[in-house]
């Protein structure tokens, strides 16, 4: 089983994390020119965010302050649940774009609402369920949540999801449903933030089901823009295979992720472990694994949320084409 998740890991969950690097810094300096759209977005996630996260992991060594450190986790599985639902959503209004099946700007509030007040109450329940636990070599304590935030959450996240059930059936009965989008929406709202609390495989299994979901949206999305940009022979492995310029380069934006993926998740953190000496007896063995990987898991969602804004002109000219 070990060996399977470390498989997963490698070709699916990394990889997606890298694709977002990938798309987010092409071309970086022409997004961030003063006149580009989205320039803003563009410093505060790709120059901003990493500066940040510096100062913290700094401060946190000088002053051995590894609790404040570990509670990084707790900002990564807020916005790792945050950046599921959003996908989740994501897909179901691209889907729905594809196939003339719109929702109207109301239906879609419904959507978003639901999908939020999900994520909300699972990352509450969360932290009420596990008063601590060890992740990345560190010991995560979570955060107290009283019942007179974490009752009146959950009755809005059931009311959401009446509210959504009814108007989907309204709809149904009307015209067609995106019906991949919708499941896309209901796995990512549901199952992912309730089942994981189920059994502690299931916590490494579901990543992978998001990271397959991100690439679907990813390669489509590379594809199309190879496709535009497409010039050459479309040769790989030194002229060994042949195929279209757009599927070649896709080829390599595809294996150039999971290059990167070992690199960052796994070379740089453990070379950083041995090389560097830092106070073992305060942080353990694996700080920089730890640091490294909730980084990118944090930076991810930061990124994705200037890629994929539908007021992205990039975006918008090649995801649909």
């Amino acid at each position: 089983m070990l060996a399977l998740v470390l498989a997963m890991t490698t070709l699916i969950n990394n990889p997606h994390f890298m694709h977002s690097y990938q798309i987010f810094y092409s071309d970086f300096g022409s997004k961030t020119a003063p006149e580009a759209p989205l320039r803003w977005r563009y410093l505060v996630a790709g120059v901003g965010v990493p500066v940040i996260a510096v100062i913290f992991y700094l401060w946190c060594i000088v002053t051995l302050n590894v609790g404040l450190m570990a509670q990084a986790a707790n900002v990564m599985l807020f916005l790792v649940g945050w950046h599921y639902v959003k996908q989740g959503y994501g897909i179901l209004i691209v889907e729905s774009v594809l196939k003339r099946a719109f929702f109207s700007d109301p239906e879609k509030r419904l959507l978003r609402w639901n999908a939020l007040s999900v994520w909300l109450a699972s990352w509450m329940y969360f932290n009420r369920l596990l008063g601590e636990f060890e992740i990345y070599g560190f010991t995560y304590y979570a955060i107290s949540v009283p019942d007179a935030v974490y009752l009146p959450t959950l009755v809005f996240c059931v009311g959401a999801g009446v509210l959504t059930a009814g108007m989907l059936i309204r709809k149904a009965l009307k015209t067609r449903l995106p019906l991949n989008g919708l499941l896309a929406y209901a796995t990512s709202s549901y199952v992912w933030l309730i089942i994981g609390y189920v059994h502690p495989l299931t916590a490494l299994v579901i990543p992978a089901f998001h990271s397959l979901q991100y690439l679907a949206i990813v390669w489509r999305y590379q594809l199309n823009k190879n496709e535009y940009d497409a010039d050459g022979d479309g040769s790989l492995f030194g002229g060994l295979v042949r195929t279209t310029p757009a599927r070649a380069a896709t080829l390599k934006f595809i294996l150039l992720g999971m290059v990167l993926g070992v690199i960052f998740f796994y070379a740089i953190p453990f070379a950083l472990d041995l090389a560097i000496a830092y106070r073992e007896e305060v942080f353990g063995t694996t700080m920089f694994l730890f640091a490294i990987w909730v980084f990118i898991n944090i930076h991810h969602y930061f990124m994705d949320n200037v890629i994929w804004r539908r007021d992205n002109p990039t975006i918008k000219e090649h995801l649909f084409s």
